[in-house]
């Protein structure tokens, strides 16, 4: 018995050698790279600007990476929680249900939506650069009866034009949501982009 073994491919060029890195360029969207309004280091050059905002006191600048063009630390060690920003598509009341049911998954579709059109309507509207973002504040089951040790989503939709938003995004415990909404509303009020 003969065993034959052909190997294909695109020739030397494209082989892979121990050490061989590689790098690829795609272009981004206007929205892909972020830009602090304070907290840069003097002399540091920072990235051509697409969204830009101000850390408020207490907070820390974090990484912006892959669909994030920004993440805001809040604390530290393991009681650390994030603020994230994202560029997405989708209406309010989709998203906002959606993050119902990451707080409760025994909600059913017709008691996440339910829950979605009473928290936009209740929702704080404030002005960001000329448009009128939604704020909501969002409390699984156990924050709602009152433990402080349960979850809450506190989320805003940022219009940017078009059918594009930027969300906003801090989930963790009810009783940091509800000590940072303020300084919630005062980050997102402060962002502004190209």
């Amino acid at each position: 018995m003969t065993i034959a073994l052909v190997a294909i491919g695109c020739g030397d060029d494209a082989a892979i050698r121990p050490g061989d890195i590689r790098s690829y360029s795609t272009p981004r969207s206007v929205t892909a790279s972020s830009t602090v309004s304070r907290g840069q280091s003097r002399g540091e050059q920072a990235p051509s600007p697409r969204v830009r905002y101000d850390v408020p006191e207490g907070w820390a600048d974090g990484n912006a990476g892959g669909l994030r063009l920004a993440t805001l630390l809040i604390g530290d060690g393991v009681d650390r929680q994030e603020v994230t920003v994202i560029p997405a598509s989708g209406t309010l009341e989709n998203n906002v249900a959606r993050w119902i049911g990451q707080l409760d998954a025994s909600a059913d579709e017709a008691q996440r939506q339910q829950a979605a059109a009473k928290a936009v309507a209740d929702a704080k509207r404030i002005d960001v650069d000329g448009s009128s973002a939604t704020v909501v504040l969002l409390l699984d089951p156990a924050a709602m009866a009152g433990d402080e040790a349960g979850e809450a989503i506190l989320g805003a939709m940022v219009p940017v034009g078009g059918a594009a938003s930027l969300f906003v995004k801090f989930k963790g415990r009810a009783d940091v949501a509800r000590r940072e909404q303020e300084n919630f509303e005062r980050f997102v009020s402060s962002l502004r982009w190209n």
